[in-house]
């Protein structure tokens, strides 16, 4: 199972873990916005679920935000929102450090049309990384996060996240060579998410007043081997976790308040991994590596079969298990075993280092995430969410070939030696899938007993094809320029029709210019972002899940302008114009911060200006 789906892409443990099932996420995740870290804190923008361009653009300000010095500070301000970030930094022989503390406050923003849209959050994070290297063979590292989010308004849905806290703790010990050619790896991670919903502190005051507590706590033990041993390498590894999650949903009333379901009731997993990946190299130019990965998951409900008294009607409302039974015929006890199985076989051919070449060929089984598997909530007609537990693993049978090739010249984008540097690459892949996990709407499908159209998940069989291409080009010294393409494909062949939320095709294309004067050096640049029409979504409640917006899957570009200023390496300013035309359009990829599973449409943001500011010291 993916623990990231309410928390953090922290640095595995099991990197080299190649048949690791978090390779694969749900075709729709929720959960809150990535952390930040100290890596990325000096150059993240005001987060914004609503716009989804990767904007990752060449700024000669980032050797000042990478620099070694100790002292680091960066400001921006983004249209009405501001981001504020400071980091210290420091490495002796035997230890290092890094603090990080910022604040995001996010005040709204306007269309393309002008409309006011009601987005906006004040976010608080701080970070901290302590290391103790004592020797060559022996490292020890302590990461803390905190991040609070407060305030974070969602137009698209029913309720707001008025309060997200996460906390997470990271140790790890490495006891060997950190070549990993002979090196055992600890790891023990500690995660705490705290979650407060509701639909009145931050919108008129409904009819219903409805709130949700969301708390969950995950305790992961994890031990990694690397050895070599001749050609081969192997890396075996095992962990242990406990999942423990609780949702509960109140209405508010004037004579109290009442809960009246469980999203989650008390939900608790114990979590087996065990993993080896064995690489075999013939020679400089090819490499083979086989991965297995096995996974046993062991839950339980505490709460399945809790009576909930209604005050209204003198009963109870529906527990887990009642709502169990009514849409899949399930007597459930309250507990369930499921197991996943997985492979990888993996080929690089490099005849040298300007070229790679790779391919791979796969058997990857995703077990469900908690949305997946325990939602439980009662709700009139196609109000109601409710999971299967017995939900099968997906299991996705893939083709994967890849290749990143530069000439001798290139060494990274607008830096090339004595002539014109060029990068190139991409991969394409073809994924046939058995039992992918869909949410769907109740309809009499095989296995389901309901037809109110309430939100269900079922497994079904299902085709994926992605491909993506790149090209960097620095020429005439000082010019460069870049192209990124991506398309996906998807169709749900059990019931034969697309599948739902499948990015449209994509193209990037950046040109920029840097050069130096007697102040330092400075760049600026352009990018284009076309988007095209998706004419394959699910947008129909009554044949699908209709999770998709037509309005969203209109075709439309944007276009930005952006610069920057390096005082020698000491200080620095960006500036940005985003969407420069003022268009008016919405993301096809719907926002994912809540369970929005029927989000209505809320437009991206128009024209909007950006300076920021970096210095170090």
């Amino acid at each position: 199972m993916k623990y990231s789906l309410y928390f953090l892409s922290v640095c595995s443990l099991f990197g080299a873990n190649i048949a690791n099932p978090s390779q694969f996420e749900p075709l729709k995740d929720f959960k809150p916005p990535k952390l930040i870290t100290p890596e990325n804190s000096q150059n993240y923008g005001v987060e914004n679920q609503f716009d989804n361009a990767s904007r990752d653009y060449y700024f000669i300000t980032d050797k000042i935000d990478n620099s070694i010095d100790p002292w680091h500070l960066s400001s921006l301000i983004y249209g009405k929102n501001f981001y504020n970030s400071a980091l210290f930094k420091f490495r002796e022989a035997n230890y290092y450090t890094i603090f990080n503390a910022n604040h995001t406050k996010a005040n709204g923003y306007k269309d393309g049309s002008g409309n006011e849209v009601n987005f906006g959050y004040e976010r608080l994070n701080q970070s901290a990384i302590l290391g103790y290297v004592p020797n060559d063979i022996m490292e020890y590292k302590l990461v803390f996060i905190h991040d609070d989010i407060t305030d974070d308004k969602q137009p698209q849905h029913q309720m707001d996240a008025v309060k997200t806290e996460r906390f997470v703790t990271k140790f790890n010990s490495r006891f060997g060579q950190d070549d990993l050619s002979n090196t055992a790896n600890f790891d023990f991670t500690y995660i705490n998410l705290e979650r407060k919903a509701n639909n009145f502190d931050l919108r008129p005051v409904a009819n219903s007043m409805v709130f949700m507590n969301v708390d969950r706590d995950i305790y992961e033990f994890a031990l990694k081997y690397d050895n070599d041993f001749g050609a081969f390498h192997n890396t075996i590894g095992i962990s242990y976790a406990i999942d423990e999650h609780t949702a509960k949903r109140y209405a508010k009333t004037a004579k109290g308040d009442i809960l009246n379901a469980y999203r989650f009731g008390d939900v608790k997993q114990n979590v087996y991994k065990i993993f080896d990946t064995l690489s075999y190299k013939f020679n400089e130019f090819h490499k083979f590596s086989l991965g297995v990965d096995y996974t046993y998951n062991d839950a339980k409900i505490d709460k399945f079969n809790e009576n909930l008294p209604n005050p209204a009607a003198r009963g109870y409302f529906p527990n887990p298990k009642m709502l169990y039974q009514k849409y899949y015929g399930i007597n459930f006890d309250g507990k369930v075993d499921i197991e996943a199985f997985s492979s990888k076989l993996r080929y690089d051919f490099t005849p040298n280092k300007l070229q790679q070449y790779y391919g791979e060929i796969a058997h990857i089984e995703r077990i469900a995430t908690n949305n997946e598997r325990f939602a439980s909530l009662n709700g009139t007609a196609s109000m109601a969410s409710v999971s299967n537990p017995f939900i099968k693993p997906e299991a996705h049978n893939f083709i994967k070939l890849g290749l990143d090739l530069k000439n001798p010249h290139y060494k990274s984008y607008l830096n090339s030696l004595n002539s014109n540097g060029v990068n190139l690459g991409g991969y394409i892949m073809a994924d046939d899938v058995k039992n992918l996990i869909i949410y769907d709407r109740a309809r009499g499908q095989s296995g389901i007993l309901q037809t109110d159209n309430g939100i269900i998940t079922r497994n079904v069989d299902a085709k994926i094809y992605s491909a993506n291409a790149f090209v960097y080009l620095n020429f005439m010294q000082n010019f460069g320029t870049k192209l990124n393409l991506t398309y996906a494909y998807g169709n749900n062949d059990t019931d034969d029709r697309a599948l739902y939320q499948i990015r449209p095709f994509e193209a990037n294309l950046n040109f920029d210019y840097k050069n130096y004067a007697s102040f330092g050096s400075y760049n600026f640049g352009s990018g284009l972002r076309y988007v095209a029409k998706q004419n394959r979504g699910d947008f129909d409640k009554n044949k699908g899940f209709g999770i998709d917006l037509e309005e969203a899957a209109k075709e439309f570009a944007t276009f930005d302008l952006y610069a920057g200023i390096n005082f020698k390496d000491k200080y620095g300013i960006k500036f940005e114009v985003n969407n420069i035309f003022d268009k008016n359009y919405a993301e096809f990829i719907s926002t994912n911060h809540v369970e929005a599973m029927a989000p209505t449409l809320v437009n991206a943001p128009g024209r909007t200006f950006y300076i920021s500011f970096h210095g170090k010291f």
